[in-house]
């Protein structure tokens, strides 16, 4: 409502007061006009009339204490129902009573956290202290900030609070805040360039049922398998206990002395792949659960998914500088691909910075492909490469030949030396070449290049196929490698220097590699190219090769 008080000033939905006469904010957060009238997308708290120097700084919410000791009540539930059930004694409770501390330092750690970090945004930087003994004063440029992430576990949610990390390009370089209230954390995703929800943005995908079956061809369903068993044998190793003295692993090793080996290594491969595939649909269902990928009004990416986990991502469309399709070889075999965004300042190296620019799911090739065509405007991806020198194929032929004929001598002499070692161990290094030569020969068949439009081409890769659509004009300088086996095949590899990572087009004809270089950026690599064709012995500061 637009009631005025006495003293004539209008009532904010906060309870806070703006000064119509003079126009001057009262302590709120304002968004101050642009030179063109237009609400910028900042936030600050001017100073008051006392001029404090803390004035703006923030708490985080008190319910981070709730978050922190949460890492107290979760694991010690399990801890003390295993020593329950093994019986008390001093080899299990001391090792209980150990991570109890443990576990009751980090909780503090929590508390001490709430109680000393403060942050605020102004119109240039978005900063954070924090720490008692050691004073830490963090603070990043707002035009530095690559994506604002926004996630929520279960007991963020419980508690209704949200922790948000900044991206700023670099590892070091972002900030988290652990945690904010939801209201604040959705206020601080404004620092990616969003300014309100409106009927203008546009879903781009949402999940569909059908994809879940490409969690079961993900490569990591081996090691989920064995991480169960993994867990349990350490946990009893921690508390002393040996595998014998459990009476249902004692029962199964002498049912396992019964049967006959191939039974029970088929068992055996048989749990774990069962317990890997259950694993693995479990995960997808909890990292990707109604994921939902839209393009908002002011031109951001904006990613929601999780189940227990929530999680809310932002990318500006003016840092993309293009797309890649994973396709490992599990899910390439079931017609599968992923596609994640290549981002300005997103470094490669950081597990959470990639995470964040995820654009789909494992999901069928040609739904990665369509989402691909609209990021990008044209249908890029689908454009006929150009294919690689047949010295490429022998490259990689050569190599895992002689990967397997290396090892095999040192294997034949221990066969020879050590009685107890078989004759016939080495024949293992030549067998190794019935699945070492189909993906050379795959490698091969992936290499290609290209050029469509403004965007730069370039695939590779056998167990994990890569294709990258890359903008032309983000590449700031090309690198040229050259191997003593690519020199003998008149082969080199090319990589594209840019700000969302480099690119690499692999072992590409000398000739082939330079002309393709001169027609995605004109004139960059051009003075280091001598007038035979060949490369100039000299090295360029801004990422020529040599």
């Amino acid at each position: 409502m637009n009631r005025r008080d006495q003293a004539g000033r209008r009532p904010d939905h906060a309870g806070r007061r703006l000064d119509d006469a003079e126009g001057r904010p009262d302590d709120v957060w304002r968004r101050p006009a642009d030179a063109g009238g237009r609400p910028a997308d900042v936030w600050r708290r001017p100073d008051d009339a006392g001029g404090r120097p803390d004035d703006g700084w923030e708490r985080l919410d008190a319910r981070t204490v709730g978050v922190g000791l949460s890492w107290l009540i979760g694991p010690s539930i399990p801890a003390t129902a295993a020593v329950v059930t093994v019986g008390p004694s001093a080899r299990t409770v001391i090792p209980l009573a150990t991570l109890l501390v443990v576990l009751a330092g980090i909780a503090a750690q929590g508390v001490l956290r709430h109680a000393t970090t403060r942050y605020r945004v102004t119109d240039e930087r978005v900063e954070i202290r924090s720490g008692l003994l050691f004073r830490r004063h963090r603070s990043v440029p707002r035009d530095r900030v690559r994506s604002v992430d926004a996630t929520a576990g279960p007991v963020h949610r419980l508690l209704g609070v949200t922790a948000v990390r900044i991206g700023a390009g670099e590892r070091e370089a972002g900030l988290r805040l652990d945690a904010v209230s939801r209201a604040r954390a959705e206020r601080l995703r404004l620092l990616s360039g969003r300014e309100s929800a409106t009927p203008a943005d546009t879903a781009l995908v949402t999940v569909s049922p059908a994809w879940i079956g490409f969690a079961l061809l993900s490569s990591w369903t081996p090691l989920i398998g064995l991480a169960p068993f993994g867990a349990f044998f350490r946990a009893l190793e921690i508390f002393g206990v040996e595998p014998a003295e459990v009476g249902f692993l004692r029962d199964a090793w002498e049912a396992a002395t019964r049967l006959p080996p191939v039974a029970v290594a088929g068992f055996a491969v048989g749990t774990v792949l069962a317990i890997g595939l259950l694993g693995a649909l479990l995960l997808h269902t909890e990292v990707w659960w109604r994921f939902r990928l839209t393009r908002e009004a002011d031109g951001a990416y904006r990613v929601r998914r999780g189940l227990l986990t929530t999680r809310s991502s932002s990318l500006q469309e003016s840092r993309v500088r293009g797309v890649e399709v994973a396709e490992p070889l599990p899910l390439r075999w079931g017609g599968g691909a992923r596609l994640n965004a290549l981002v300005a300042g997103v470094d490669p190296d950081d597990r959470e910075e990639r995470t964040s620019a995820a654009l789909l799911p494992p999901a069928p090739r040609r739904a990665a492909l369509r989402v691909a065509e609209q990021v990008l405007g044209a249908p890029v991806l689908e454009t006929p490469l150009r294919p690689h020198p047949r010295a490429a194929l022998r490259l990689r032929v050569s190599r895992v030949v002689w990967g397997a004929a290396l090892p095999a001598a040192p294997l034949a002499g221990l066969g020879l030396w050590v009685g107890w070692i078989p004759d016939a161990l080495w024949l293992l290094a030549p067998a190794c070449l019935l699945v070492t030569l189909p993906l050379a020969a795959g490698a091969y068949r992936s290499l290609g290049h290209g050029v469509s439009g403004r965007y730069l081409i370039t695939r590779h890769g056998a167990a994990r196929r890569r294709t990258t659509a890359l903008r032309r004009d983000a590449v700031i300088g090309w690198t040229v490698s050259r191997s003593p086996a690519q020199r003998r095949r008149d082969l080199m590899t090319l990589t594209a220097a840019t700000s969302a990572g480099t690119h690499r087009v692999k072992d590409v004809g000398v000739g082939q590699g330079l002309a393709f270089a001169e027609e995605a950026v004109p004139g960059l690599l051009a003075p280091f190219v001598a007038p035979a064709g060949g490369l100039a012995a000299v090295h360029h500061p801004s990422g020529g090769g040599r």
